[in-house]
Order: C-alpha cells, then sequence, then structure tokens
C-alpha cells in the first residue's frame, strides 16, 4: 500500500466507529485532507496526542478507501493556546477561516505558511486577539486574491482625500467617486487599523495598541467582505468582543 508523507496542522476530527476517528489535516502539501486514526481513543494508543486539534508536525498516512495514518512527529502542539480561553477561541476562528475557503485537496502553500505564523502569535505572544484575527483574515484576501489597495482607489487609481469604501462587489477599496450601492463607508479609524495591521508581520502584532471598538468595527467590516467573496457567515465569539 503506497505511503504519503506530509507536513500538516490538524485542523480537528470526529469520532468514528468505536475507537477510531477522522481528522482533516491542513496539508503543505495538499490542501485539506481528511485521514483516519485507528484505534486513537485506546489509553495508551502511540498516536493519541498527534490527532489533537491545532497539532503541527509530519504525518504519514496509508492510501487506500481511507487515508490511515500510520506515524506522525509532532513538531509544536501549540500548548499556549489550551491554557487560555480567549486563545483558544481565537485559534479556532483562524482554523474554522481556513476551512470556509480552501477547497478539499487545494494546495495553498502560502496560506498554510500564513496559518503557522497566526497560531504561533496566538501561542506565544502578547498580541490583542482580534488583532491577530483581523490579520489572518486580510492575509487570507491576499492570498487569495482579493488584496487590498491602501493607497489609491482600486477604480481609478487616484489616490485617497477623504472618503474610502469597501467594494462588497469586487473585494477592493474605492473611493468617493467610484463608490456603488454595494459599497460600504470604512471610517478614519477603521482605515488606519487596516494599514497597520496589513503592513505589521505577525511577529510585531503585539507591537500594535489599537482601539477596541475601531477592531471590532474592522472585523464587522472584513466580515461583510469575506461573506460576500466566500459565501460563508462569521461569527465573533462574544468573549473575544472588546
Amino acid at each position: 500500500m503506497e505511503e504519503t508523507k506530509v507536513k500538516a496542522i490538524v485542523l480537528g476530527g470526529r469520532d468514528y466507529k468505536e475507537k477510531d476517528k477522522l481528522v482533516d489535516l491542513f496539508t503543505l502539501e495538499q490542501g485539506i485532507v481528511s485521514v483516519l486514526f485507528k484505534s486513537v481513543k485506546s489509553a495508551n494508543a502511540k498516536l493519541k496526542s498527534a490527532k489533537e486539534m491545532f497539532s503541527f508536525g509530519d504525518f504519514i498516512y496509508a492510501t487506500g478507501k481511507f487515508n490511515v495514518v500510520t506515524s506522525a512527529e509532532i513538531i509544536d502542539t501549540f500548548y499556549g493556546i489550551t491554557k487560555d480561553i480567549k486563545k483558544y477561541y481565537t485559534a479556532c476562528m483562524i482554523l474554522e477561516i481556513i476551512k470556509c475557503v480552501l477547497p478539499v485537496g487545494e494546495q495553498n502553500v502560502n496560506l498554510f505558511l500564513e496559518t503557522l505564523k497566526a497560531l504561533k502569535t496566538v501561542a506565544y505572544d502578547n498580541a490583542d486577539n482580534l488583532t491577530i484575527i483581523n490579520k489572518f483574515l486580510v492575509v487570507v484576501f491576499e492570498g487569495l486574491g482579493y488584496k487590498f489597495a491602501l493607497n489609491t482607489c482600486n477604480t481609478c487609481g487616484c489616490k485617497f482625500m477623504n472618503y474610502r469604501y469597501m467594494n462588497l462587489e469586487y473585494g477592493d477599496i474605492t473611493c468617493h467617486n467610484c463608490k456603488t450601492l454595494n459599497s460600504v463607508e470604512i471610517s478614519v479609524g477603521e482605515y488606519s487599523a487596516l494599514r497597520l495591521i496589513s503592513i505589521t508581520e505577525f511577529e510585531k502584532l503585539s507591537t500594535l495598541k489599537l482601539n477596541g471598538e475601531v477592531l471590532n468595527k474592522l472585523f464587522n467590516l472584513l466580515c461583510m467582505n469575506f461573506e460576500h467573496r466566500f459565501n460563508k457567515k462569521l461569527e465573533l465569539p462574544d468573549i473575544l468582543k472588546t
């Protein structure tokens, strides 16, 4: 039976039969792949920890009717995520976003690497959780071809003066003259936060001190854009609202 080795992040899973578990892996090489961990719910199962959500490592599975995991070497469990309820919900949202935007079997190396950066920031840095989520949404848009032009109108190319709008039909930012009925105004505070978050790497997000109300409004704006792009609605857990 042919075996495949992948570098992957565990997105989550569901029980299968009495002791098995079906798990979705976000892999570097193949995108999202479903695999089976056999007898993994036994007390002494050697792969017990490898099936846990957020686990990152090298997985080997045998292909067949089910892709059965035969071995795993975990590189990082992002331990800090499970020790803080806000970090946990933040990391869950990051994985949920990936499941919403990436079709099964579609490779996206950049999104895989950015997801690792995001999880590392959640687990080990002191960055604001909503700042991380907003940053990840921006990264997802960019990685899937919807990068925001922050200096000039995406329609006419003119520099922004006083007003900016999110065009929900095309997922870009336009000026007042180019707005449409499907456009939402971006406030000065939201634009400033979006600009700072866009140009700041995950590793430096902890240096940003942004207004909580503005972050919430920016999240709502990005969620509207997300829903129009991917036909999926995101809900922010109450515990992460600031």
